[in-house]
């Protein structure tokens, strides 16, 4: 039921990210879902990496990694560890619950916003 919740959230910020990001932005959701032992196998051997983030949004030269969760939801040692070692190598990473965090984030790194969003 939680994953439910989290696909319902991570669609409702995709959905308006694509109104919202500069059209010079590029951006991208990763699904790194486990799908049994073989898929995780398959994965392992093209480079796929555990804890990497939901989302990546590209602008100007920048990357900006979003980890999606519910407002109740956890963030894995796994997902903690690799959040560590992207910030360690320079990205700006966030854990965000809504779409307000998601836009939160992007404007406190200055990724300009088509519009706003109205309650």
């Amino acid at each position: 039921m939680a994953q439910n919740e989290e696909d319902r959230l991570h669609t409702h910020i995709w959905k308006a990210l694509q109104f919202l990001l500069p059209d010079d932005a590029v951006a991208w959701s990763t699904e790194n879902r486990q799908m049994g032992p073989r898929e995780g196998m398959r994965r392992k051997m093209r480079g796929c990496v555990p804890g990497v983030p939901d989302m990546e949004i590209h602008h100007r030269g920048r990357t900006y990694l979003i980890e999606i969760k519910t407002p109740k939801g956890t963030v894995s040692k796994v997902q903690k560890d690799m959040h560590k070692r992207l910030k360690a190598a320079g990205m700006p990473v966030a854990v965000c619950r809504s779409l307000e965090d998601v836009l939160y984030f992007l404007e406190t790194h200055d990724v300009p916003l088509k519009g706003v969003v109205m309650a």
